[in-house]
């Protein structure tokens, strides 16, 4: 239907153009451009004469009659006025195999006529020397027919399609002439026939294995055609299997007709390391340039190729993903170096490209949460190209926030297998100014842990702290009687007893827990999976002292999003605490890790869930741009101070959560990478104050 519309389209368009020479005889039809087809051809499949009439439906039948043959690429059907008439020209492309469509349909190519030889009819095709190969085989290739004319191009075409098959080494044509006829004979010498096949250098494979590829086969006329495929045929079997540095020497026959097929599969003799150097513009090369800053132990613990055996490209794909995931390299590749005098070996060197790790960070900035924050931090996640982990940070705030700590973490300690440890000591006071029994709280603390990798991707660690806390409250709601008793200012004239005001206490916990972790870098990841289930009992003294225990689990995701340098990436935090725990130690919900549009501890509790999910897109090399939504809070917080709202207290697990969404900015800097987050408070809004900005380092999981 579609073209029957352009065609009635090209119809009306036609009669207007060529409205002045509509009903004038046709005087003249120039055919041009045909190199191939006979001009006989294209007068066969015109319905336009000349002396007729011409008319321009007649035209447009003619354009698509000459278009179905298939012979031609275009067609350009042009009338102009002549003589009193109209003279038509009609221009073609022939397509590149018309030679071949053609001969098809048994019409002889203008080209072949050019040399054709009227005096010579042939009267006999014959093939001779053929000791395996059908006669009447070889005839069906050579495109030649009794009773035609002799034409010396088509012989030469004949005999080039013979050697083209590969079955024959060499093809002479002879002809006999007698009377004007002409008997035409193909002389041919057939290829040796494949007594057997020999392969050598296989491992991996087995003769049987490889021979069932080949299309060379015992006691077949061998094929120089086949030896090429049977070639790539072998080396793609190899490929697939991840053997992508194999080769093969030699594929040939030997005096004896037996088919020799050597593979070298490439026996990896040795691995060097080295930094990977990129070309400067006047830089001199210095004998150091290529020493990486990593130590070597480093490296070669990832390296899952093994010296000694043969190289396999997943291996290495796997030696790429460990080195990457490190956080420590931007790129990884490889050289594979001939070794003079072995064939079988090769030297390979991995060329690596190392990150800037070490950072240095003085800010200024400001967030909702904690107002004006100045910081300094010193952080290198290759401490000494050892691999580790070193940070000192310092931070104060204009809100009552003081906080330094200074950690350190070696996820594999030399020499062992997978054991890792690291440790960290802190002090931090922070001012909540939502609580009035918590207004401030100073933490000086001490952390150590120590792990095992049962595999690359689980490890099962056990961790230790110990705490110094003072809580002290906030305003002058609070009273302190004679004999020690505290009471709280209800509301005016009124007061109330409470408990544990300003409390004073030791915290020491112990917590194992397992993980798993596929993600591709460590700290910035574009795929993997994470999880993390951690169990903490400890003993807390102070007000009410007790044994107290919890238990925390987190999931995060990652994978490729809508488009390029676009991903999402998801993670949820569930976690449960016993009743004995302090509350000035329970969970803390809202604030630019959690629940992004609430401040830091809006929502407090022995039960918290929470959920985020993000679409990050990289812009180029420094900008990020992340939209995000987060849902959550705490629960059962059931506590002593006054200034927690019923309302914010939920009782019920699982019900009234906060949801949040926003956008954020994310610059990498030679400082490291900097955070900019704006939450906003969305659906059930619990507070009332609006916009959250945030301000940290990294992204926010």
């Amino acid at each position: 239907m579609k073209k029957k519309v352009v065609f009635f389209l090209l119809l009306l368009l036609s009669l207007n153009v060529f409205a002045d020479i509509v009903n004038l005889p046709i005087k003249n039809i120039d055919i041009l451009n045909n190199i191939q087809v006979p001009n006989e051809v294209i007068e066969a499949n015109i319905k336009m004469r000349e002396g007729s009439i011409f008319k321009t439906e007649n035209m447009l039948v003619d354009f698509k009659s000459l278009k179905d043959t298939g012979y031609f690429e275009d067609v350009v059907i042009n009338p102009a006025s002549f003589d009193g008439g109209v003279k038509v020209s009609i221009s073609v492309i022939e397509k590149p195999n018309v030679r071949e469509l053609l001969s098809k349909k048994g019409i002889i190519p203008l080209q072949d006529r050019s040399d054709m030889d009227k005096s010579l009819v042939i009267s006999k095709v014959s093939v001779t020397g053929n000791k395996v190969i059908p006669s009447k085989e070889i005839l069906g290739l050579l495109n030649l027919n009794t009773g035609e004319y002799f034409s010396r191009n088509k012989v030469i075409n004949a005999q080039k399609s013979l050697l083209a098959t590969g079955y024959f080494s060499n093809v002479a044509p002879k002809t006999t002439v007698s009377s004007g006829k002409l008997s035409l004979s193909f002389d041919v010498k057939e290829n040796p026939v494949i007594k057997d096949i020999l392969i050598t250098g296989n491992s991996i494979f087995t003769d049987e294995q490889l021979e069932m590829l080949l299309l060379t086969k015992k006691g077949k006329v061998q094929n120089y055609n086949a030896l090429n495929e049977d070639r790539n045929r072998i080396l793609e079997a190899y490929n697939r299997a991840g053997f992508t540095l194999v080769n093969i020497s030699d594929i040939s026959l030997d005096e004896n007709n037996n088919l020799r097929i050597n593979i070298v599969e490439g026996i990896v003799r040795n691995i060097e390391v080295k930094r990977m150097i990129t070309k400067q513009k006047g830089h001199r090369r210095k004998p150091n340039d290529d020493v990486l800053k990593t130590k070597s132990y480093v490296i070669d613990r990832e390296i899952e190729i093994v010296p000694g055996k043969i190289f396999n490209n997943n291996d290495y794909q796997a030696t790429v993903n460990n080195l990457m995931r490190l956080g420590i390299f931007k790129n990884v590749k490889y050289e594979a170096r001939s070794i003079p005098g072995d064939p079988e070996g090769i030297n390979l060197v991995l060329l690596i490209d190392e990150d800037r790790t070490a950072t240095l960070q003085g800010a200024i900035s400001y967030g909702s949460e904690s107002g004006f924050m100045g910081s300094l931090a010193l952080k290198d996640v290759n401490w000494s190209g050892k691999g580790q982990e070193f940070g000192v940070n310092v931070e104060k705030s204009n809100r009552d926030y003081t906080g330094f700590n200074i950690n350190f973490f070696d996820p594999w300690i030399k020499n062992t297998d997978r054991v890792s440890w690291g440790w960290g000591a802190y002090k931090t006071s922070y001012g909540d100014n939502s609580s009035d029994l918590f207004g401030d709280i100073d933490t000086l603390g001490f952390k150590v842990n120590i792990g095992k990798g049962l595999s690359r991707n689980i490890s099962l660690s056990i961790g230790a702290k110990i705490e110094k806390v003072k809580e002290k409250h906030e305003g002058n709601s609070f009273k302190k009687a004679k004999n020690g008793q505290w009471y709280y200012q209800v509301k005016k004239g009124k007061w109330q007893e409470i408990e544990g005001v300003d409390d004073k206490y030791l915290i020491w916990s112990v917590y194992p827990y397992i993980s798993y972790d596929t993600r591709n870098n460590y700290f910035n990841p574009t795929k993997g999976t994470f999880a993390k289930l951690q169990v903490e009992g400890g003993h807390a003294g102070g007000y009410k002292a007790d044994y107290f225990g919890n238990v925390t689990l987190e999931l995060r995701k990652y994978h490729k999003g809508l488009f390029k340098n676009n991903i999402f990436a998801y993670r949820a935090i569930a976690g449960y605490m016993t009743k004995s725990t302090k509350e000035a130690q329970r969970f803390w919900v809202g604030g630019g890790n959690t629940l992004r549009g609430y401040d830091g501890g809006f929502f407090k509790g022995t039960q918290k869930l929470i959920a985020t999910i993000e679409n990050r897109t990289q812009i180029n090399d420094v900008l990020g741009i992340v939209l995000f939504a987060d849902a959550g809070r705490a629960w059962k917080q059931d506590g002593r101070d006054p200034a927690y709202s019923k309302e914010r207290d939920n009782k019920r697990f699982g019900t009234n959560f906060g949801t949040t969404a926003g956008i954020g900015l994310r610059l990498n800097t030679p400082m490291g990478p900097l955070r900019f987050d704006f939450g906003w408070p969305v659906g059930n809004k619990m507070d009332k104050d609006g916009m959250k900005f945030y301000f940290n380092m990294g992204q926010a999981f």
